[in-house]
């Protein structure tokens, strides 16, 4: 009997795999069709194993060429019916970035004094993301540098080959450079780019013969991203077996945005897990973080991009007591707003905002939960190694429209000319990407989830107060 069953055991799992495969296949067959923008990878970008790419502008003089051929192999070649005013890969379009006298794509560096910036994007994003923030530094007399990261800037198929470790030489790249003529270097990182400033100062603290920061801004800091990431590279297996390109994309969106990819392949969440994995373990394997510059973060208590929590569970809590702090932008709790949020998403930051115990960095928690009935917020400010809390109160408030930040709003201004608020007089503009499109669900190829997203600050002022502060007080 044992060795009857032993032989059906294979039939019997093939047939309960059976179900599960058809139903992938019909969702890979309803996948929407691949553009030459993801399938077109522009050959030539930088790698960790280039030995001919020494400086900045070495840098800089392959990104020329790689934009050279994102205009010859995929702009040129797109198809007559995808030739519109809002595809980033038409060649009129108003979303072209290789027609505009500045394209933000490309790493741009600010000359000025003997102390230096270097910002870091986050991931499908450019250096536009900070763009506004590099030349306010630079009227301070910074020099700054607005880095643009491998397989970013250029078109989606890119991040298909993407390595964090590429990213993070050319970040060692761009240190080693502004150290030679630059006396301090502070490191400006949002998202991705904070995850790979964590990256580089757990290499010195490693070992690795590295120059030094002086002071590091984090802005919606990419410390852990979900579980479901490390499971991305399963699913882009299908793609090959099933000869549809699609299944190796968690997103496949029209690319309207000048200075962001829409689209998203597999491969990218893949490389954020090991990252961050990575970080994380150099967390736990250096902590008490002795040696670690002084930092300043920015951080949203909902965030669906990345795990807010993290931040300071995984890295800040090990932080030894010094000059640390964490500006925390709570939800709106506007109670009229009440029945319409779940705001449980906001539950640890609250935690963290009551907590009795002393932290190793001040807290600054921005919120309006102790008048609910006002948009009105103040600052709850705890300074690091205390345990009670100032309330400061403030002029700002929360707009009529807005529930909460997003983890993509908190780098841009309401002035921005592409992702500000519309309601902006100073901010008129041909192309506006922060509208809000109105008719009936189901009809748009962008999902209302998206279209809902806050794309800009409203508290970017203080943000930026902060940050000036921070860098200028760094001894």
């Amino acid at each position: 009997m044992l060795r009857l069953l032993l032989r059906k055991l294979p039939w019997v799992a093939l047939g309960a795999l059976i179900p599960f495969l058809v139903l992938a296949i019909l969702w890979i067959k309803k996948l929407p069709e691949l553009e030459i923008w993801h399938t077109r990878v522009p050959t030539g970008e930088f790698t960790r194993n280039r030995s001919d790419i020494k400086t900045l502008a070495d840098y800089q003089a392959l990104e020329q060429k790689l934009l050279l051929k994102v205009s010859e192999e995929i702009i040129a070649k797109t198809k007559p019916d995808q030739q519109r005013a809002i595809n980033r890969f038409a060649q009129k379009s108003l979303t072209n970035p290789l027609a505009y006298p500045q394209n933000w794509n490309l790493t741009y560096q600010l000359q000025g004094g003997k102390e230096a910036v270097l910002l870091v994007h986050g991931l499908s994003d450019s250096p536009y993301s900070l763009h506004e923030l590099a030349q306010k530094l630079h009227r301070q007399g910074y020099t700054v540098v607005g880095l643009r990261l491998p397989s970013h800037g250029t078109a989606p198929a890119a991040l298909t080959r993407f390595k964090w470790q590429d990213a993070a030489a050319v970040v060692r790249l761009a240190m080693h450079d502004l150290a030679k003529t630059h006396s301090k270097i502070h490191y400006v990182g949002y998202s991705t780019g904070a995850t790979l400033g964590c990256e580089y100062l757990l290499a010195r603290l490693d070992g690795e013969q590295l120059p030094a920061i002086s002071s590091v801004t984090f802005i919606s800091p990419a410390i852990a991203v979900t579980e479901s990431a490390k499971y991305a590279q399963w699913v882009r297996y299908l793609a090959p077996l099933s000869g549809v390109g699609a299944a190796a994309w968690s997103d496949i969106a029209p690319e309207y945005n000048p200075y962001k990819y829409n689209s998203f392949p597999l491969n990218a969440a893949v490389q954020m897990h090991e990252l961050t994995s990575h970080i994380a373990a150099g967390f736990a394997r250096h902590a008490p973080l002795k040696d670690w510059p002084p930092s300043n973060v920015f951080l949203s208590a909902v965030d669906s991009t990345v795990l807010p929590e993290p931040v300071v569970s995984i890295w800040m809590s090990k932080l030894v007591p010094g000059r640390h702090q964490l500006m925390l932008f709570d939800l709106n709790r506007y109670q009229e707003y009440s029945p319409l949020l779940n705001t449980h998403a906001a539950d640890w930051a609250l935690a963290l905002a009551n907590q009795a115990q002393a932290r190793p960095y001040r807290l600054q928690f921005v919120s309006n939960r102790h008048v609910p009935q006002s948009r009105k917020v103040s600052i709850e400010d705890t300074a690091a190694g205390a345990s009670q809390r100032q309330l400061i109160e403030s002029d700002l408030a929360w707009p009529n429209e807005i529930f909460a930040l997003s983890h993509i709003a908190l780098p841009f201004s309401p002035l921005d000319p592409l992702f500000g608020d519309p309601a902006q007089e100073s901010n008129s503009r041909a192309l506006k990407l922060n509208q809000i499109l109105i008719g009936e669900r189901g009809l748009l190829q962008v999902g209302g989830g998206e279209i809902l997203r806050l794309r800009y600050n409203p508290f970017y002022e203080l943000q930026e107060r902060e940050i000036l502060r921070f860098i200028a007080e760094t001894q």
